[in-house]
């Protein structure tokens, strides 16, 4: 048996052992059902866990099957998905469910290659449900477990170029286990998580460190080698609360853009703002400003009262009860908003 061969062994045993004794104890792990960990996985995109973890509860106890899911209305689901952001995300889980129902007979896909022609399912999230539930090998890669196999292989080529990516799959595939590959991705991924973080990564604590190719040289800060960020883009959107009676005036955004299909309160360009402050239609002793960061994006929010009783002209307007605010759904820093008795 080759050199190779013999550490290839040991890092599968390594990853399965530690997985058993200091893996997260989280619920979809606690199920082999491909509906209840496809969710998790769609929720968990951009979103932290102790987020996340209500939403997942929430979605399995009013949809609990994929049936059910594609007998929902898409405004309910985006309803249920309020506040997390992203929200192509629940537009796609809208669609994958009648894609399961018709075509699928209501079961999934047990390839990772028949699950990414899901919508909403790329790479990752198809080798995690194949491999989780159906026993597929092959290597689940997230941005935890780019870091780990970059740093593990000291991969000296950027991990945004997909010949590295093509190489770090090449590499990891002989680490994932024949008899529990989900289990060694699920591994990866808590190392990542928890011990291979992007600063100061707690590396005695790793089963993979003995084996760590940049660790052996000291030098894992300085991976995975990634390009030049993305610049950051601020930009500024003024709110003005409309409250009529016990009604209140919302906006729907268009389907496309940021926080599509989602209702907001009336925005007003900066020019409109200013016109507003001038002819005293809004409360300049009450705004209040949020900032709210997105990956490419830092958003500068201000909110306030029209006061009178003279509305913008504005067709896009429409009324609601304070019980219909319930079924709607808002992106997270108009929640905040609204939540907030000070104002709504």
């Amino acid at each position: 048996m080759s050199d190779s061969t013999i550490m290839i062994n040991k890092i599968q045993t390594d990853l399965i052992k530690w997985f058993d004794n200091h893996g997260r104890s989280l619920p979809w792990r606690r199920t082999k059902d491909p509906y209840a960990i496809w969710l998790s996985e769609i929720i968990l995109q951009q979103t932290r866990i102790d987020q996340g973890l209500k939403y997942w509860e929430n979605f399995l106890r009013e949809f609990p099957d994929v049936k059910s899911l594609s007998m929902a209305k898409e405004s309910e689901i985006l309803a249920l998905w309020s506040g997390l952001g992203y929200y192509s995300r629940a537009r796609n889980i809208y669609k994958a469910a009648h894609i399961l129902v018709s075509k699928y007979e209501s079961q999934f896909p047990k390839t990772s290659s028949e699950l990414l022609k899901i919508p909403g399912i790329g790479p990752y999230t198809a080798a995690a449900i194949s491999s989780i539930c159906f026993g597929e090998v092959t290597p689940a890669l997230d941005g935890n477990a780019f870091r780990v196999y970059s740093r593990l292989f000291a991969m000296s080529s950027p991990i945004e170029k997909r010949s590295t990516i093509k190489d770090i799959w090449t590499l990891a595939l002989p680490l994932i286990s024949n008899k529990s590959p989900g289990d060694s991705n699920q591994a990866i991924m808590d190392i990542g998580s928890t011990i291979c973080k992007p600063k100061n990564p707690n590396c005695p604590e790793c089963p993979l460190e003995e084996n760590c190719i940049s660790r052996r040289s000291g030098i894992q800060h300085e991976f995975p080698v990634k390009l030049k960020s993305i610049k950051i883009k601020e930009i500024e959107k003024f709110y003005v609360l409309l409250k009529r009676g016990e009604k209140y005036g919302l906006i729907r955004r268009p389907k496309s853009g940021i926080w599509g299909g989602l209702w907001t309160p009336l925005e007003l360009i900066p020019e409109d703002w200013e016109l507003a402050k001038t002819n005293k239609n809004i409360d300049e002793s009450n705004i209040k400003y949020l900032k709210h960061l997105l990956s490419h994006r830092k958003m500068n929010l201000y909110f306030t009262y029209w006061i009178g009783d003279t509305f913008p002209e504005n067709k896009e307007i429409q009324w609601f009860s304070e019980q219909d605010l319930k079924r709607l759904a808002f992106p997270a820093p108009i929640i905040k908003i609204l939540s907030e008795k000070s104002y709504f």
